[in-house]
């Protein structure tokens, strides 16, 4: 029987695509596959994943208590190294350039251990709010208004992206900033996933959207579009500050973010030569896109 005529079996779920509502029921094989985790607690365990064939959506299909996941999550342990300062320069650049000033009100939402709200109070910013619900020092939920609101890689972690964005919306202030980051799905072949694996990023990734994705959910914001981008913004041309070099220290280190994440990871360098040549030249030879977006909430006439 022809690939695309197979189905999984009958016990796989129906599954609605949480960005156009196309519904699968069953699944045919060639829009569904399983990958394993890039995390050390879940190395050994798959997960499924299902691409939706209308709009090209990842959705990882598997059910997962969010607070147990990210009670040791590997990226809330970053430092801001020159990896770090380098890529969150190139963000802040994004939205400097769109008119951010040092006395904005900014709320860094998802914001992790908090990196870049560290980042932006070095270089000067002062009125800075972080909200993450899986991280104690921020979860307490934001209330009022901010003039730039962040959420940078960060849509791509919940089930529902729409209320998500809404939620993200109803905070930023007339004439205020949306900027909305991501990792895109549309290059992810089902048939290969492994070398996905950093952007699969599972269990964490819930739902993945493409570029077009993005943009579809961003007009429905009813926002005004300032800029949109598809390279990443960890793409730079300073040293060791690029995705390709993130990939490929990545690979080396067995795609497990712990192990990048610790003290000696860099030790991996000397094992690695061709990683020193990504470090510096990797910025040429980009291995994924993160499509984001600019808004602007109209103000008031």
């Amino acid at each position: 029987m022809p690939m695309k005529d197979r189905q999984m079996p009958s016990d796989t779920p129906a599954i609605a695509c949480a960005l156009c509502g196309h519904v699968a029921e069953p699944l045919l094989t060639r829009e569904y596959g399983s990958v394993r985790g890039n995390t050390a607690r879940f190395l050994e365990r798959l997960f499924r994943l299902w691409k939706c064939p209308q709009c090209l959506t990842l959705h990882s299909l598997d059910a997962v208590d969010m607070v147990d996941i990210y009670r040791d999550y590997p990226p809330n342990k970053r430092r801001l190294d020159v990896f770090a300062r380098g890529t969150l320069n190139n963000l802040l650049s994004r939205l400097t350039e769109a008119g951010l000033s040092k006395d904005a009100a900014i709320l860094d939402y998802g914001c992790g251990n908090g990196i870049f709200l560290e980042f932006l109070e070095r270089r000067g910013y002062r009125k800075l709010t972080g909200y993450d619900p899986y991280v104690r020092e921020f979860s307490r939920p934001p209330t009022g208004q901010f003039d730039c609101v962040l959420a940078n890689d960060v849509i791509e972690h919940v089930d529902d992206p729409r209320a998500m964005l809404a939620d993200c919306v109803r905070h930023v202030r007339p004439g205020g900033l949306l900027y909305v980051g991501t990792a895109d799905s549309e290059p992810v072949d089902m048939s290969n996933l492994a070398p996905h694996l950093m952007r699969l990023h599972q269990p964490f990734h819930r739902v993945i959207l493409t570029e077009q994705g993005l943009q579809q959910l961003a007009a429905e914001t009813g926002m005004n579009l300032v800029r949109n981008w598809r390279r990443s913004y960890m793409d730079t041309l300073i040293p060791f500050a690029n995705y390709r070099f993130l990939d490929e220290f990545n690979a080396a280190l067995d795609h497990n973010m712990d192990r990048a994440m610790a003290p000696d990871a860099a030790r991996v360098l000397l094992r690695r030569p061709s990683l020193i040549f990504y470090a510096f030249f990797g910025y040429f030879a980009p291995s994924a896109c993160e499509p984001a977006v600019l808004l602007r909430q109209p103000a008031p006439d």
